[in-house]
């Protein structure tokens, strides 16, 4: 009896060891991608002091305006303790993680013994072996060894302490309304670490709903169904929040394009659910040769998730409760409402999602007989345990990371354009315009070639060639192909390019600050692009230059007061916007924003004289 009693301690237990081992091997790799801009370069969150830490919750405190406060509090308190130390985030991490594995077993145990009462002796066996797996599976190595993964990997934990407090919450008249409430606490932290985890929210509104049915009709309340409402209600109104503070506009496109999107990333889920196959960071999913079968399978998940979903509501099943849970737990990764990112499915975005899927696995396994159920779980588990082992050495370095990528989708423009920028950022030009050079799409290769050919012809000592060639880049990048209004992917890499061009005018700037016409052009560029306060920078050190030519003085001045007007420096805008005017030739257009400034301020006299000396073209 002892030997059963502690045998699924030690399953789980090898599970976790094997996870934390393989995770460790990438201790000491250093920050990558994300990492940067999250954290090395965030100097706002590093200087916050303790007494001001209510601010990580009233605004975002990185680059990316993601307000994401509990995971920046974590981010905070390593900072706080270790600095930039890699190893520390990354021990932060796999404890986190290690977290969620007794909630696993917890809600697994739950969940078998209220929809399997007739084998609950079996139950933590079960939810032993769930762990197990769930410890082991592969797609888990990037939220825990990527530390920007890190809203993940906090997220599914206070996820997974929801979901085991709102099954614990079962009682016979009802529910216990201190779980209750605790499981809406836990969702909410969720979501400050992860806004994707209102998912969570209509899975813990259906076992209520299943639960509150159970009720004797004599006994059942209406009044009980307030909690599946207060569960949905309240994470929605928080998503919607969040959703409005959002800026970065994204194309909206109404077609079969968007449905095929939709159902080839729930199939792609699926996929990277369930198989052994070698892990991507990048997967092209509108680009696989496989994607209408993709498209059906996904067909095919929706289908299991309907009749799962029916399943449970007429009787207990747990295989339906599995299969409805996996599908509702996909939907925010599913772009029903389109947001960008450099690949439609992540190893990250089934963080949770693998908790069903593992489930129904066991479930099914659980149907053998003792030996066969255990060969074919061991089966399930080698090849899984194989990749986590393997997978945490390709992030070691960027380029480590990519390449896997590179090889397996030759010619595509994701992992390629990755690896381009990653070239140029460490000045590797020649090795950047070869790898451009075999991207299949023109117009990105165009792109991407032309890029790298700018950064050569700079750290050649040619300014003017660069800057025509980054003139070039830009008039280019104004026409974005029409496929990125439904190829989200392809939307994210296009922007990344206008991101990497502005860092190459800005780098073109550094390299040559003493060059008039250089920091004329950037700054120019910057204010095109709405970087109005870097743009003020450049163009003061243009016009404070002695070797700017005279013909573009004028221009140089109405543009500096531009940025400056927009940056909302309006007494130092006025005085600029005056000296465009003093200029041979003077810029005329000068006045029209003088009269902008002017009416913004309550001048309006001052302002009707210059709207009264603005050009016609200029208005």
């Amino acid at each position: 009896m002892q030997t059963r009693q502690l045998a699924p301690i030690v399953l789980v237990l090898a599970g976790a060891a094997i996870a934390a081992g393989a995770c460790l091997q990438a201790l000491n790799f250093p920050f990558l991608s994300d990492d940067e801009t999250y954290l090395v370069s965030n100097s706002r969150l590093a200087e916050l002091q303790p007494a001001g830490l209510w601010k990580l919750f009233v605004e975002p405190y990185n680059a990316y305006s993601e307000f994401l406060p509990l995971r920046e509090l974590s981010y905070w308190l390593d900072l706080a303790l270790f600095g930039l130390t890699p190893a520390a985030f990354r021990i932060h991490g796999i404890l986190l993680y290690l977290l969620c594995l007794p909630l696993v077993y917890g809600a697994t145990l739950h969940a078998w013994r209220y929809f399997r009462p007739a084998d609950a002796a079996g139950a933590p066996s079960a939810a032993a072996a769930v762990t197990a797996l769930f410890a082991v599976h592969p797609a888990h190595v990037e939220a825990v060894v990527w530390i920007s993964g890190r809203k993940d990997v906090l997220s599914g934990m206070f996820s997974l302490l929801a979901l085991w407090l709102a099954m614990t919450a079962r009682r016979e008249r009802g529910l216990s309304r201190p779980h209750a409430a605790a499981a809406i606490v836990a969702l909410l932290a969720a979501m400050l670490s992860k806004a994707s985890a209102v998912a969570v929210a209509p899975v813990i509104a259906l076992i209520w709903f299943v639960y509150w049915r159970e009720v004797t009709a004599a006994e059942r309340r209406r009044s009980l169904l307030l909690w599946p409402l207060a569960v949905l209600v309240l994470p929605a109104f928080l998503a919607a929040s969040f959703a409005a503070a959002i800026s970065t506009k994204i194309p909206i496109h109404f077609g079969t394009e968007t449905i095929t999107r939709t159902l080839a990333i729930l199939g792609w889920l699926a996929r990277v659910a369930v198989t052994p196959e070698g892990r991507h960071f990048i997967y092209p999913v509108l680009e696989d040769p496989w994607l209408p079968v993709m498209a059906a399978a996904g067909v095919a998940a929706l289908a299991a998730a309907g009749w799962g979903a029916v399943a449970v509501l007429r009787r207990r099943s747990l295989e339906g409760f599995a299969l409805a849970v996996f599908a509702l737990l996909c939907l925010p990764s599913l772009q029903l409402v389109p947001y960008a990112v450099p690949s439609l499915v992540s190893d990250r975005f089934v963080f949770l999602a693998l908790w069903p899927v593992i489930l129904l696995i066991v479930v099914l396994a659980w149907r053998l007989k003792p030996l066969p159920r255990a060969a074919l779980l061991l089966a399930v588990a080698l090849p899984w345990s194989i990749q986590t082992i393997e997978r945490p050495r390709d992030w070691r370095s960027g380029d480590a990371l990519i390449e896997p990528d590179v090889r397996a989708h030759p010619g595509h423009y994701g992992p390629a354009s990755w690896k381009v920028i990653g070239l140029i950022n460490g000045g590797l030009f020649r090795e950047a315009e070869d790898a451009a050079s075999r991207v299949t799409d023109a117009e990105f290769r165009d792109i991407m070639t032309g890029l790298a050919r700018a950064g050569h012809a700079a750290s050649a000592g040619s300014p003017q060639e660069a800057m025509a060639s980054l003139w070039n880049m830009g008039q280019l990048l104004k026409i974005m192909p029409a496929q990125a209004g439904w190829n989200l992917p392809m939307f994210h890499t296009w922007v990344s390019f206008h991101y990497t061009l502005a860092m190459q005018w800005k780098n073109l700037s550094a390299r040559f600050p003493d060059d008039a016409p250089v920091r004329y052009n950037t700054g120019l560029w910057l204010l095109n692009t709405h970087r109005s306060g870097e743009a003020a920078i450049h163009l003061r050190a243009a016009v404070d230059s002695q070797h700017l030519p005279e013909a573009a003085r004028g221009a140089a001045y109405r543009n500096l007061g531009l940025a400056l007007l927009n940056s909302g420096q309006t007494a130092e805008a006025e005085t600029r916007l005056h000296a465009a005017l003093e200029q041979a030739p003077p810029d005329l257009r000068a006045h029209c924003l003088l009269s902008g400034l002017y009416k913004k301020i309550g001048r309006l006299e001052d302002a009707a004289q210059a709207a009264a000396n603005c050009p016609k073209e200029g208005k």
